[in-house]
């Protein structure tokens, strides 16, 4: 059964969630992975690091680096959120998050909006 694995992960989560991702990634059951990787400040400290996985894993794994903020409140990319679930291809899809405790909020509202409601939270392997 194909699993499309979803990370949604502020600045503070991509830490706790990086070593998942490579580990779908080489998981041979594994055929898709998407990150939605946000930034308030754009500095996507693994975006090296991921760009080295998105070269090595071309089909499996999407990356869309996100930088969005207004009046200095953060925007949630809803957007984003929605091309992902609209190209999906997979019979399955699993929401992993990961961040501080507002992202995490937001973004479960989000998805509860699109009717989505099994969704891990990624406990914080660091903390601020």
């Amino acid at each position: 059964m194909g699993i499309h694995y979803i990370f949604i992960t502020d600045d503070l989560g991509i830490a706790s969630v990086f070593p998942a991702i490579k580990s779908k990634l080489t998981d041979l059951n594994c055929q898709q992975v998407s990150l939605l990787y946000f930034s308030v400040n754009k500095e996507h400290v693994f975006q090296k690091e991921l760009q080295i996985l998105e070269r090595r894993f071309l089909t499996q794994l999407y990356v869309s680096y996100i930088s969005k903020e207004i009046e200095g409140v953060a925007v949630l990319p809803n957007e984003e959120i929605e091309a992902v679930l609209n190209a999906n291809t997979m019979p399955r899809m699993d929401f992993i998050l990961s961040g501080n405790a507002e992202f995490i909020e937001k973004v479960k509202s989000l998805l509860h909006f699109f009717d989505i409601n099994e969704i891990q939270i990624q406990e914080q392997f660091f903390t601020e």
